[in-house]
């Protein structure tokens, strides 16, 4: 069966086969993004990869649960740097639970009934893969996310990544777990030339995460580290950031 495939890049969005919406219905409040509607669940299934001269092509399906059947909903994605954008309307799920286009009356419109939306990316290190299925009245909301080449490094139990909140990675969400629930952290940041060191807590299920912004005032670019150690583990990562670190992998 042919089947239905939008494309995104990095930064330029390219949608086939899709009509362009009106910037009003693309908008979408940032805030909510990532909270799941109770009983419901999204999630990516990848494909094996391709690799190509000009990079890796990554292809994914969103399977989800609980998604009530006699709603009408919209496919969102979220690329860092910029709003949340509605990519096609009218999507539904098949019994498998396959995110479609079913090709019924109100619905999107693919090679045939139930048909799989594929979707086409290529990444860059630390980028993250932002899904969201929401239904037309906002009623109803599942959301998935996929680091397909993560920045991370772990020691024992202890694991911490770091995932582009902007498109040159001059703020990134860091992201610490595996340590003791409720222990002090000993967090140090190097941005080159500076040093911080904070002292959070850890929660109750041993996770820690924080927004850090990595750009140092007069630099186009340069390389963070960041280093989060317990009692028992220490784990650190380093990365580069600004200009020409949006490379496609």
């Amino acid at each position: 069966m042919t089947r239905r495939i939008f494309s995104f890049l990095t930064i330029a969005i390219l949608f086939c086969g899709c009509l362009a919406l009106p910037l009003a219905a693309q908008q979408f409040d940032e805030k909510m993004w990532g909270k799941n509607t109770s009983g419901v669940e999204l999630v990516t299934h990848e494909d094996p990869r391709q690799h190509t001269a000009s990079g890796t092509v990554l292809m994914y399906n969103l399977l989800g649960k609980g998604f009530p059947a006699d709603k009408t909903y919209d496919l969102w994605f979220w690329i860092p740097g910029k709003k949340p954008g509605k990519a096609i309307a009218g999507v539904s799920f098949d019994k498998r639970g396959v995110l479609v286009c079913s090709g019924k009356p109100g619905s999107c419109q693919g090679s045939g009934l139930d048909d799989p939306i594929n979707i086409k990316t290529t990444a860059v290190l630390g980028e993250p893969k932002r899904f969201g299925v929401v239904s037309t009245d906002g009623g109803v909301a599942g959301f998935a996310e996929a680091v397909p080449f993560p920045i991370e490094a772990s020691d024992k139990n202890c694991k911490l990544s770091v995932v582009r909140q902007s498109a040159l990675a001059d703020v990134v969400a860091v992201r610490a777990s595996g340590f003791t629930p409720y222990e002090m952290l000993t967090v140090k940041t190097n941005l080159n030339p500076d040093d911080s060191i904070h002292s959070p807590t850890a929660s109750a299920d041993g996770t820690w995460q924080a927004m850090i912004g990595t750009k140092i005032p007069g630099q186009s670019s340069g390389v963070a580290n960041i280093q989060a150690s317990g009692h028992g583990c220490s784990v650190s990562v380093s990365f580069a950031w600004g200009e020409g670190t949006a490379k496609q992998q």
